[in-house]
């Protein structure tokens, strides 16, 4: 099935709400290894952005939570993570296949912490090359990088 951007609009006005407290001093990068746009936020403004994640996202997982009920993400968030004390995964509702997932990982005696949105394929679904890159750098403004 091909995927237009309009089809996944819920995920475009998610990440328009969760971009709202973040200060305009900070930007998106794209994180090629993870195929997830990332941001590093400090101190009080990461307290800014982290509360309103879990009114934005059905699902939230950390260490001590039970895995997630979809095995497809399951295996991704292992994949690509895997999750240790302090780190939190937010997860949206399935949509064309597809969800949208925020990591939460604080790091440097927890002053700064990345957070990356990417697309997490559910029920097995294959994502084609790009569709990421091109979803979430129109959703979060990511400029390419030099």
């Amino acid at each position: 099935m091909r995927i237009k951007l309009s089809d996944l609009e819920p995920f475009r006005e998610i990440c328009h709400k969760i971009c709202l407290n973040i200060p305009a001093a900070y930007g998106w990068q794209w994180d090629a290894k993870r195929n997830m746009a990332v941001l590093v936020l400090e101190g009080e403004d990461a307290e800014l952005v982290f509360f309103p994640l879990f009114k934005e996202f059905r699902h939230h997982w950390n260490f001590t939570s039970p895995p997630p009920e979809n095995e497809s993400v399951c295996q991704w968030i292992s994949g690509q993570f895997g999750l240790m004390p302090g780190q939190v995964l937010f997860t949206s509702y399935p949509l064309c296949n597809l969800v949208l997932c925020v990591a939460w990982w604080p790091w440097g005696e927890d002053q700064k912490v990345s957070m990356r949105v990417g697309l997490i394929p559910a029920c097995h679904a294959k994502l084609r090359d790009g569709v990421s890159f091109q979803c979430l750098s129109r959703w979060l403004q990511i400029t390419p990088s030099s």
